[in-house]
C-alpha cells in the first residue's frame, strides 16, 4: 500500500474539498484485508482522522481519494 500508518496525507472528497489528515488503520494490516477493531470497521482501503469544520472525524477512504 501506497501510505503508512501513521502518515500524514491529503484526503480529497467527492466535491473537490480538501482535508489534512492522518492514516489510522490500513487494510493490509488486518486478516481478510478487512480493518476491523472493537470501534470501528470497514471494507476500504484506509480509516482515517480529519478535522473537519471544527469536529474531528474517522472516516473510511479508498487510495485514489489520498495524496
Amino acid at each position: 500500500m501506497k501510505f503508512q500508518k501513521g502518515q500524514a496525507i491529503i484526503y480529497t472528497t467527492l466535491a473537490g474539498k480538501q482535508y489534512s489528515g492522518t492514516v489510522v488503520y490500513r487494510k493490509c494490516d488486518f486478516p481478510n484485508n478487512y480493518i476491523a477493531t472493537d470501534f470501528e470497521h470497514g471494507g476500504f482501503d484506509y480509516l482515517i482522522h480529519i478535522v473537519r469544520d471544527m469536529r474531528e472525524e474517522k472516516i473510511f477512504v479508498n487510495e485514489n481519494d489520498l495524496t
